[in-house]
């Protein structure tokens, strides 16, 4: 652990983001306007979350294992889904987009280092699952899975698609040289014009389509279920650097091993 970090509580911007007294006048005004963001535009985007001379460390920390990720290159349609056969072709679920991107599983994050410190901190936890109401709420126990980096080099892409699980949390956390753009077209899940939106995306229609500037430091709530999202490739010999911070509303989750293989090569932990 970084001797000028010695808690999580140290890395965050509590004057502007108080999430450690959510009984203060600050703390209910912030989470009341985070809700509503999240509630109204599917994402709630907290920008300056980390302070500068800690997100430089975390980011140091972060390039110091980048050896360690493990790389998934695959096509994927938007759902996720297998391809069905007795679907027409021009069906949407049978539009193959392409993903290239690298992981460091929560394995491989230093025991004692700013990361898991961040993770590991009840007041984000707390924060989160207030933000998205749920209660009670849990830190995923996925041994690979739990809190890993998603590594985007060059070349790097993650195509359009609806994430399997309801909610994502992710840090930004370094920009690229070029390219990295998240995009998105929020609450379209369940729409009776749902498929042709969406065959419209991948067709590379523009219409509806929103850009998230990549800012370090900022901390992301999104709603991944019900927006239709993509990470465009990404360019240049510095990499995009995103954690993703997993949580569960059941104590004990974690993920399939074919989940495990597919996005870090293995079924477990190292020992």
């Amino acid at each position: 652990m970084s001797a000028a970090f010695p808690t999580a509580e140290s890395m965050v911007n509590r004057t502007r983001y108080p999430i450690d007294a959510p009984e203060s006048e600050a703390g209910i005004a912030l989470l009341s306007a985070c809700r509503n963001e999240f509630e109204t535009g599917g994402l709630c985007v907290l920008p300056g979350f980390i302070l500068p001379d800690a997100l430089t460390a975390l980011a140091n920390e972060a390039n110091g294992v980048l050896e360690d990720a493990y790389f998934c290159d695959s096509t994927h349609n938007a759902y996720l889904t297998d391809a069905d056969p007795d679907l027409p072709a021009e069906d949407v679920t049978q539009r193959q987009e392409a993903t290239f991107v690298g992981s460091v599983a929560y394995d491989y994050l230093p025991a004692d280092g700013l990361l898991k410190q961040l993770y590991l901190w009840d007041p984000l936890m707390n924060f989160i699952g207030s933000v998205l109401g749920k209660k009670p709420f849990f830190r995923f126990a996925d041994p690979l899975g739990a809190c890993s980096i998603n590594v985007f080099v060059d070349g790097g892409q993650h195509g359009w698609h609806f994430d399997e699980s309801e909610f994502t949390i992710t840090l930004m956390l370094q920009q690229p040289s070029e390219g990295g753009l998240f995009e998105y077209v929020p609450g379209i899940r369940g729409l009776d014009n749902e498929k042709e939106i969406v065959g419209g995306v991948l067709e590379g229609k523009r219409d509806g389509v929103r850009q998230l500037p990549f800012t370090p430091g900022t901390l992301l709530i999104f709603g991944g279920r019900q927006t239709i999202h993509r990470v465009t490739r990404v360019s240049g010999a510095t990499p995009r650097l995103v954690p993703v911070l997993c949580y569960a509303e059941k104590p004990d989750l974690v993920n399939s091993e074919q989940v495990r293989k597919l996005f870090w090569g293995r079924a477990g932990a190292v020992d």
